[in-house]
């Protein structure tokens, strides 16, 4: 009697177990809401985009929450599209030239006087206090000189839940294009 029983046991938890409903996975691009329009571009500046780096952390599939000091969380059903070092690259070029009004070079202008603009992100992803965080730092390199600079800010989200983090976490990008394109003037 006890194999029965046991057989019934088994059968009931795996019978459970398939009758969950898998947590659906939602999956979050970086895109810049600046306009980009079709056709030449009719200014391109000195400067360009060099390196864009991104913390180990950080970059990988899952969104990130820091639970308590210290001690992180992964997301496993909220992943960004794409990595994070590819997105940043192109959200950061677009979001810096909008706010230049002039365009990045996408590649090294010719003569002395280019500006190469390198950006390290160290730190993007919710706080337990309701936050997303954004720690930055970049620097404006041309043959004659360089400048460093340092970026922290914090946004509150604007509701509950993973789509407010990433809505935050695009806010404050937004913004360190913005103090990047203030120093390029």
């Amino acid at each position: 009697m006890r194999i029965p029983r046991l057989l019934i046991a088994v059968s009931s938890v795996l019978i459970s177990a398939c009758s969950t409903t898998p947590q659906a996975r939602s999956t979050y691009l970086l895109r810049s809401s600046s306009h980009v329009g079709t056709g030449e571009l009719a200014k391109v500046g000195d400067a360009y985009l060099g390196t864009v780096q991104v913390a180990s952390y950080i970059d990988q599939p899952g969104l990130v929450l820091e639970l308590a000091e210290g001690m992180i969380h992964t997301a496993k059903q909220h992943h960004w599209a794409e990595p994070l070092r590819v997105s940043l690259r192109e959200f950061l070029n677009v979001e810096i030239s909008a706010a230049n009004e002039e365009a990045l070079a996408t590649i090294p202008p010719g003569g002395a006087a280019a500006d190469r603009i390198d950006v390290r992100i160290s730190q993007l992803h919710g706080d337990a206090q309701g936050h997303a965080v954004l720690v930055a730092s970049w620097s404006l390199s041309s043959a004659k000189q360089r400048h460093d600079y340092q970026f922290a800010e914090t946004a509150p989200l604007d509701g509950v839940g993973y789509e407010a983090l990433v809505t935050a976490e695009t806010k404050l990008l937004v913004q360190l294009s913005k103090a990047i394109a203030h120093e390029l003037k």
